[in-house]
C-alpha cells in the first residue's frame, strides 16, 4: 500500500469515528404526540376522506444493490445482479376537507431542470448521483402555482437528497415534518451531504420531528388529524427516522412504503433495501410491521418508495 493511500485511509478511519454529523444543521422543534400500536380502525362514513393524488416528478436509475439486498435468498433466487436500475421520483397530495394540503415528499425544483451550473448540491455529491439520467416531468413550484394550493405542510418520508429535492421551492412559514430521530441521527455520510440538503431544503427551514413517545411492540402510529384520516407510522432503519403513511380512502385505502421498500419486487417477495439503508436490521423490522399491518388493514393500493404501486390481492 502506498504511504498517500495509508494517509487517506487513516484520516477517513479517524473522521468516522469523531466527526460524524446529523443529516442537516438546520435548528428544528419537537412535536409530541399521542402514539399507539393498536390497529388501525377499518374506515367509515363517520370520518371524513381525504383527496389523495400521486405526482411522478421525474424518472432515474439508480444501482440495484442500493436499492435491493442482493444475498437475501429471494434476489439470488430471481438471479438478480447489481445493474442500473429504472426508477421515479414521486411525491403526494393530501387536501383534507377541512384542513387544507399538505404534501407527502418534496418533489423536484426548477433548479434541477437547468443544467449541472443550477445544482443545489454539492459537487462531490452530483458526481455520484448520476443526474444525466434524470428526467423531469413536474416541478414542485409549477405544481403548486398551477393547481392553486395553499400548502399547509410537508410530511417528509426521510432526509434523503431525492426527497428533499424541491422543499427550497416552498414558502419558509410551512412546516417540515420529520420522524422522530431523522434530524438528531448522526452519520458519517453526513459529512458528505448535510451542506447540500441544508440548500435543499432552504434557508431558515421550519423543521419539525414528530415524537413517538416510548415505542412498545410492533409499529409506532399517529393519527396526525385526530379524524382517522391519515395516519403516520414510525419505521426506522433505512434512516432514523423514516415515515410510512396510511390513508384511508373510500376505494379501499393507500399505503405509502418511503424507502422502507424501493421496489415492487422487494415488497413482492418481502426483500428489504440494499447499500442505501443505513441499518438493515431495523429495516427489517419495520419491513415485516408493514406487511402485518396489511394483512390486517388491508389497503388496496400500496406505494413502493421509487417503483410504481401495486394493487393489494389481499381480501
Amino acid at each position: 500500500m502506498k504511504k498517500h493511500d495509508c494517509k487517506l485511509y487513516l484520516i477517513l478511519f479517524i473522521g468516522y469515528f469523531f466527526y460524524q454529523c446529523q443529516v442537516t444543521s438546520h435548528q428544528f422543534n419537537t412535536l409530541p404526540v399521542e402514539s399507539s400500536s393498536v390497529q388501525i380502525p377499518q374506515p367509515s362514513k363517520q370520518h371524513p376522506m381525504v383527496d389523495f393524488q400521486v405526482i411522478k416528478a421525474a424518472d432515474w436509475e439508480v444501482p440495484l444493490a442500493g436499492l435491493l439486498n442482493l444475498e437475501d435468498p429471494q434476489s439470488k433466487l430471481a438471479n438478480l445482479k447489481d445493474k442500473p436500475e429504472p426508477i421515479s421520483i414521486y411525491f403526494y397530495l393530501i387536501k383534507h376537507p377541512k384542513l387544507g394540503s399538505y404534501l407527502i415528499d418534496s418533489g423536484i425544483g426548477e433548479s434541477f431542470t437547468k443544467g449541472k451550473e443550477e445544482l443545489l448540491v454539492s459537487s462531490i455529491v452530483a458526481s455520484q448521483m448520476n443526474f444525466d439520467k434524470l428526467k423531469i416531468f413536474e416541478t414542485t413550484k409549477n405544481f403548486l402555482e398551477k393547481n392553486k394550493i395553499d400548502l399547509k405542510g410537508i410530511f417528509f418520508t426521510h432526509l434523503h437528497l431525492d426527497h428533499v429535492m424541491g422543499a427550497y421551492e416552498v414558502n419558509r412559514n410551512v412546516p417540515f415534518y420529520v420522524g422522530q430521530n431523522e434530524v438528531s441521527d448522526k452519520q458519517f455520510i453526513n459529512l458528505f451531504v448535510q451542506s447540500s440538503t441544508n440548500r435543499l431544503l432552504g434557508e431558515n427551514a421550519n423543521l419539525i420531528e414528530l415524537n413517538f413517545g416510548n415505542k412498545g411492540q410492533g409499529l409506532s402510529i399517529i393519527d396526525f388529524f385526530g379524524d382517522q384520516s391519515l395516519f403516520i407510522i414510525s419505521v426506522p432503519g433505512h434512516t432514523a427516522g423514516s415515515l410510512a403513511f396510511l390513508i384511508p380512502s373510500k376505494d379501499g385505502g393507500h399505503l405509502i412504503l418511503g424507502d422502507t421498500c424501493h421496489t415492487r419486487f422487494g415488497w413482492l417477495q418481502n426483500v428489504i433495501p440494499g447499500s442505501f439503508t443505513s441499518n438493515p436490521n431495523l429495516n427489517r423490522k419495520s419491513l415485516d410491521g408493514l406487511k402485518s399491518l396489511v394483512s390486517s388493514y388491508k389497503p388496496k393500493y400500496i406505494y413502493p418508495g421509487h417503483q410504481e404501486r401495486i394493487v393489494s390481492d389481499i381480501k
